[in-house]
């Protein structure tokens, strides 16, 4: 008696299936955290440029410059850093992958390294999309200078 029948091909299919939905929900979250820790990692640096330039930013507003033109200089700063340090961070990122998928490798299997093209403008598209929000962030901090303050101090 035969209690049921199953074609391999049907398995291997669901199988992957299964295994495609599940790295699909990780890489979601690998994306949200390193979009979050590169909003952090950007925001923190621009309010660190923010507050130790607050001052000379400030008296710029006071002699004339618009918001716009201190934004300006301060998050233009931040963009070119942002935009050189796409390529250094894919390159150290494409190095770890290759380490790691060596490091993997053992007698009985190996794991192949292979990285698409839109996996490189993924990356790209997040940093760059962490950055736009930590400008916005930090464009309304621009707006709340201490233009009075600067005016009082006595040089």
């Amino acid at each position: 008696m035969v209690a049921g029948t199953s074609f391999r091909s049907a398995i291997i299919d669901s199988f992957r299936e299964t295994l495609a939905e599940t790295i699909n929900v990780m890489v979601g979250f690998y994306i949200l955290f390193a979009g979050t820790l590169a909003f952090g990692v950007i925001y923190n640096g621009a309010r660190i440029s923010l507050s130790e330039r607050g001052r000379e930013l400030a008296s710029l507003r006071v002699l004339g410059f618009s918001t716009f033109e201190i934004s300006y200089v301060l998050l233009g700063e931040l963009a070119l850093l942002t935009i050189v340090a796409l390529p250094v961070g894919g390159g150290f990122g494409i190095g770890l992958s290759w380490m790691m998928t060596n490091l993997f490798e053992t007698d009985l299997y190996r794991i192949p390294l292979h990285i698409e093209a839109s996996t490189i403008g993924v990356t790209a598209v997040v940093i760059l999309g962490a950055f736009v929000f930590s400008a916005a962030a930090t464009w309304r901090r621009i707006d709340e200078l201490d233009l009075i303050g600067v005016l009082k101090t006595r040089e």
